[in-house]
């Protein structure tokens, strides 16, 4: 079963911090793969700290490939998080999942992410649509552009 980390990056200007809202307590979202037989989801899984489908509650997420049938299932390893920030905005580890039968590929930020300034000043955005955040506050320019999400293989 292969473990795979989401890194996520992103272009910060006047932001000190950014992280999930809730700590790595988010809703993610990605399409999936058939490690069996390479299908693609069209549609983005949900999948949440919040939601337990896997035997004696691990935060799993469990569903049928939509070409061959076989069930496959992800289960979420907290505990390996930082928060972006000026000085570390490359892939920079966000979760890890353990992955049997099914992959995540293209990640979608989404809603559930707060930002620091350098004064301080916290802001809750949604960064859903991969378009970014742009906006004048305490008197500065602030913006976050530039993100991405992507899957890497997790050794640890």
């Amino acid at each position: 079963m292969p473990k795979v980390m989401l890194v996520v990056s992103a272009t910060l200007s006047n932001v000190a911090l950014l992280h999930p809202r809730d700590g790595n307590n988010i809703n993610y979202f990605f399409k999936l793969k058939c490690e069996c037989c390479g299908w693609k989801s069209e549609e983005e899984a949900l999948v949440s700290v919040n939601v337990h489908e896997g035997p004696g509650g691990d935060t799993t997420y469990i569903e049928r490939c939509g070409g061959c049938e076989r069930a496959g299932h992800i289960t979420m390893i907290p505990g390996h998080e930082a928060p972006l920030s000026e000085d570390n905005s490359k892939e920079v580890g966000l979760m890890v999942f353990d992955c049997d039968g099914l992959l995540p590929t293209d990640y979608g930020f989404n809603g559930g992410w707060l930002a620091t300034t350098m004064l301080g000043t916290r802001i809750h955005i949604d960064l859903g649509g991969h378009e970014g955040f742009k906006d004048v506050i305490d008197g500065m320019e602030v913006s976050i552009t530039d993100l991405k999400g992507k899957f890497v293989p997790f050794r640890g």
